[in-house]
């Protein structure tokens, strides 16, 4: 058996959470798949800010997600980028 080394067991335990509410619920039938990738990344962020204590004078959680950095990780353009977000900003999962 081959060895494993530490940075392999670290990139392997990386991953995105989708909810499954935007695959099942039909609230979010019309969320288109990219949408739905942008959230779980967006989420991710969120989390990381949350960690951070990157909340404003009345408790709102803030992310900063440089629209470039979400055009390489999706391959899309900014245009498409900006319509994801603005999209992705008016669902709430629940």
């Amino acid at each position: 058996m081959d060895r494993i080394s530490q940075k392999q067991v670290e990139n392997s335990e990386r991953f995105y959470r989708v909810p499954k509410a935007l695959f099942e619920n039909e609230q979010y039938s019309k969320m288109m798949p990219e949408s739905k990738l942008a959230y779980a990344i967006l989420k991710d962020r969120f989390e990381l800010s949350l960690k951070n204590g990157w909340i404003d004078d009345v408790g709102d959680v803030y992310l900063i997600y440089k629209n470039g950095d979400l055009q390489r990780m999706l391959n899309v353009g900014e245009k498409k980028v900006i319509a994801i977000k603005k999209r992705t900003q008016c669902f709430r999962v629940t």
